[in-house]
Formats: structure tokens, C-alpha cells, sequence
């Protein structure tokens, strides 16, 4: 599986020279196997989407809380002529198609979806499935108003996309068990030890907490996602700087690897 990190800022985009190691866009990472280009997440870094070739397009969206979806107006995806299969989990009554609606009508947004090029099939969310080759799974995270940690699998290969994600003690053996024996674990640690204490319930972890998960799952590595947009390159370099784990790191905007 090929991975490009195309956005992994949390709550809302950031801009300047400050937010440029880690990037300021916001949730969205590119899965590319097997003839098929998964997006996780359509966060503003979906504006930043490659050029996939004749690979057909699917985006799992976690939940619609905005800065997972505010990538999607103006998106190469929806701009292109492809047709795109896009998958959300019903939430309070709402299909997934009701959902976008609320961003992409007006008088939030001058056009719906239906007067873009492209043809997008929306699905309500149904685990497990097959998208191409890969096998998707899930299992419900811990956040307000809900979302969907997602494990994809292909070829003995894997990845867990944990974003907006607040650990308690069932959940965090629910996820080491979810993605047991991962090649890598993308994991929500936007808050310091400090800022959880004051922003608990928000629905977002730290670094320690993914650690825990780390070591649990026997995952082979584990990249830190959902920067808060206060969090400054320095700070970010600072807070990867002191980790001692090897298999640690936080992700960054522009990424490209295989596992």
C-alpha cells in the first residue's frame, strides 16, 4: 500500500511560515493498492489529491464534523470526471448523503453536489467490505456526536486510521485489539498531558495515551495525527523530539511511503 499524507492538521486549517513542516491543512490521507485510491478523510489537504491515473476513487469519511469534510467542495476528485464512491456512517437520523448536504447546498454553498463533473455514489456506511482488493473494517470511536476508526487490509499489509479519538480504558483495549499486529497505526494526539486536562471530553488524545496502544497492539509503527492548529512547527518539533520510541513519529503533509 502506497500512503501520501495530504493533511493532518486537526479542528481547523492553519496558515503562515510557522505551520509549514507539518502542514496547516486539515484531516486527509491517500491509501493507494491495488488498483484503488482510498481517501481517509476529505479535509482541506484533499485539495492537494495526485493525479491517480485510472485508479478508482473511494473517500471513508471518519464523521462530518467540518474540518473532516471542507476539502470536498473544491476538491480535484469532485472536479474530475471519475465517479466517486463516498462512505459515512448514518448519524442522528441523517444519511450520509443528507450529511453533505448541509455543507454543499445553499446557503452554505452556492451548488450542490449533483452539478459537479464528477458522479458521486453516496453509501451508508456498511462494515466490513471489500473496496477492490483492500478489506475495510472499523469500530466506533470516542467523540462527540461519533465517528469511525477505520483498519484497512491488503496483501498482509495494514493500517489503522485513528483520528478524533478520546481514550478511556475499555477503548483503548477495544483499538490495541482492533489494530493487533498493524504495519502502522495513525493515531489522535492533539492535545499535551496539560491541555487534555483541561480540554477532556472534546474527543482527542495525546501522545502518551497512543503509546499505550503501541505497545498493546504489537503495531508496527505509529504516526501522531490531528495537530492542534496552536501547535506551532517548533512546538510539534519539540513534542517529536522528546519521544524515545523508534516506531514514533508525527506525520507531515507531503509524505509518500509503502508499507
Amino acid at each position: 500500500m502506497k500512503i501520501t499524507i495530504l493533511g493532518v492538521r486537526g479542528s481547523i486549517p492553519t496558515d503562515g511560515p510557522e505551520f509549514c513542516e507539518y502542514g496547516g491543512a486539515t484531516a486527509c490521507i491517500l491509501v493507494e493498492a491495488d488498483g484503488q485510491a482510498i481517501y481517509l478523510d476529505a479535509g482541506s489537504g484533499l485539495l492537494r489529491a495526485p493525479n491517480t491515473g485510472s485508479a478508482e476513487v473511494s473517500i471513508l469519511l471518519s464523521h462530518s464534523h467540518m474540518d473532516h469534510i471542507l476539502g470536498l467542495p473544491l476538491s480535484p476528485v469532485l472536479l474530475s470526471d471519475k465517479t466517486l464512491d463516498l462512505y459515512l456512517q448514518e448519524r442522528e437520523g441523517l444519511s450520509a448523503r443528507e450529511q453533505l448536504e448541509r455543507l454543499m447546498a445553499p446557503p452554505l454553498w452556492p451548488v450542490g453536489v449533483e452539478k459537479y463533473p464528477s458522479e458521486v455514489i453516496f453509501h451508508d456506511l456498511k462494515l466490513p467490505m471489500q473496496i477492490g482488493g483492500v478489506q475495510v473494517s472499523g469500530m466506533e470511536s470516542n467523540h462527540p456526536g461519533g465517528s469511525t476508526i477505520y483498519r484497512l487490509d491488503f496483501e498482509g499489509r495494514s493500517l489503522v486510521y485513528a483520528t478524533d479519538y478520546e481514550h478511556t480504558e475499555e477503548k483503548q483495549k477495544e483499538l490495541a485489539a482492533f489494530a493487533h499486529d498493524t504495519d502502522l497505526l495513525l493515531y489522535d494526539a492533539q492535545y499535551t498531558e496539560e491541555e487534555y486536562a483541561r480540554m477532556k471530553g472534546f474527543g482527542h488524545s495525546t501522545v502518551a495515551e497512543g503509546l499505550k496502544v503501541l505497545e498493546q497492539s504489537g503495531a508496527k509503527r505509529i504516526m501522531f495525527v490531528h495537530h492542534d492548529p496552536r501547535h506551532s512547527d517548533a512546538k510539534l518539533r519539540e513534542m517529536e523530539n522528546a519521544l524515545t520510541e523508534p516506531r514514533a513519529s508525527f506525520a507531515k503533509a507531503g509524505e509518500v511511503f509503502e508499507i
